[in-house]
């Protein structure tokens, strides 16, 4: 399947405490090379050691909706990530595609491995969010984001 040009950023969210759900945000949100304003991601802080490939983690709404499909209570945020994207599926992002997203620049790091935090939502969305867990990015251009913004695809691998 071709790579879309282009996506929507649906929502923006952070969690100032860490843990799931991350909230949404209103307005314009500055995304620096160390993540989101006013988002702590404990994982990245504490495991990673600020490990910039981990600043910002993506999300395909797709994916969000085939685990709400299968009896989950999640919507945008449940999973943890920070950007919410309509328009594009997790098969669709890889490892060293840059997006221009808002005004910040990312590329693609790593995909997220699903991790026991996501037993909040129920027994099997550990197993069935492998392969559609997000993807975490680096940032190479900082700038505000917010909903509504697009997010399209700079380069390709």
């Amino acid at each position: 399947m071709p790579l879309p040009k282009r996506a929507r950023i649906v929502q923006v969210n952070t969690s100032s405490r860490g843990g799931m759900p991350k909230l949404p945000v209103g307005g314009s949100v500055w995304v620096s090379r160390e993540g989101l304003e006013r988002d702590h991601n404990r994982y990245r802080t504490e495991k990673l050691r600020g490990d910039p490939d981990s600043a910002v983690l993506l999300l395909a709404l797709s994916s969000i909706q085939a685990h709400a499909e299968a009896g989950f209570p999640v919507g945008p945020g449940s999973m943890g990530e920070n950007l919410t994207l309509s328009d594009l599926v997790e098969t669709e992002m890889a490892p060293g595609q840059r997006w221009k997203v808002g005004r910040a620049v990312v590329q693609i790091s790593r995909a997220c491995t699903p991790c026991h935090n996501l037993d909040i939502y129920g027994t099997g969305l550990l197993k069935q969010a492998i392969g559609r867990r997000g993807w975490y990015a680096r940032v190479l251009e900082e700038g505000p984001v917010k909903a509504g913004d697009e997010a399209v695809l700079l380069a390709d691998v």
